[in-house]
């Protein structure tokens, strides 16, 4: 069911590699660069589907397009299923480091810990952000932001992610699809074609905890994320950077109290 915000709700939670988040959003925003993260262990794990041509592609209005490539480990795979419209494609995300307990350190414990990852003051992750109210999305990032899976069209690669399928079946599904369009693009590599399908806002896919709600207003989420979120507002507003918070908490608590 669909949400007045466009976030689709879900009856529970999806079981999923224990506790973690099954967005995979943060297997491309947040990877160190060189993938860092897997230590010595990066030379022996085997090469996961995703890293053959899926990208993250983040764009706005005003902004440059940002390309995001997996970590090594991301396994990508297409669903089909019906909908009133039509037929429509999914994605399910998984890492190829199955449990816990083999994951390396700063994925497990990202984002519940500051050192954990790309920060050294708590943050929230970029997948509750996409779920955030747009008033704190436009503070924040000074623009709203879509995400979309970017999945090359190669022969290989969509074989790899849609097993069973012979690769022109799964072109027509994909070109057949309401929620799919296609683009060309060279994003640092050469020219290609690529299916674009928007990354779903789906609450019940979010890692939550104590110190890592979903972030549901702007005032709660300053009062969690302080020092990550003031960083942000100095660097888009400069000196008025607190006028511009105090002002947006304001215009959100009117609006709570219509």
């Amino acid at each position: 069911m669909k949400t007045g915000s466009g976030i689709v709700a879900c009856s529970k939670n999806i079981d999923f590699v224990n506790d973690l988040c099954a967005d995979g959003i943060c297997c491309f925003m947040s990877i160190p660069r060189d993938q860092t993260h897997l230590g010595i262990s990066k030379i022996f794990l085997k090469r996961r589907n995703a890293s053959y041509g899926i990208k993250l592609l983040y764009t706005a209005l005003q902004a440059k397009d940002i390309v995001y490539n997996p970590c090594k480990c991301l396994e990508f795979y297409l669903k089909e299923f019906n909908t009133p419209a039509g037929p429509a494609i999914k994605v399910l995300l998984r890492c190829g480091i199955f449990g816990k307990k083999c994951r390396p350190y700063p994925c497990k414990e990202f984002p519940d810990k500051a050192d954990s990852f790309m920060h050294d003051v708590p943050a929230p992750c970029i997948y509750n952000e996409y779920l955030a109210p747009t008033d704190y999305i436009a503070l924040k990032h000074k623009q709203i932001f879509h995400l979309y899976f970017a999945i090359r069209d190669d022969h290989k690669l969509l074989k790899k992610i849609a097993p069973g399928f012979a690769t022109e079946e799964i072109r027509r599904k994909l070109n057949l699809c309401e929620n799919v369009f296609k683009i060309s693009a060279a994003w640092n590599e050469k020219p290609s074609e690529y299916f674009l399908l928007e990354v779903p806002k789906l609450a019940c896919v979010l890692y939550t905890s104590k110190v890592h709600p979903r972030i549901e207003s702007i005032k709660q989420a300053y009062n969690l994320w302080q020092g990550h979120i003031e960083s942000w507002l100095e660097k888009h507003y400069g000196s008025k950077w607190q006028n511009r918070l105090e002002r947006a908490i304001e215009n959100e608590s009117a609006t709570s109290r219509k």
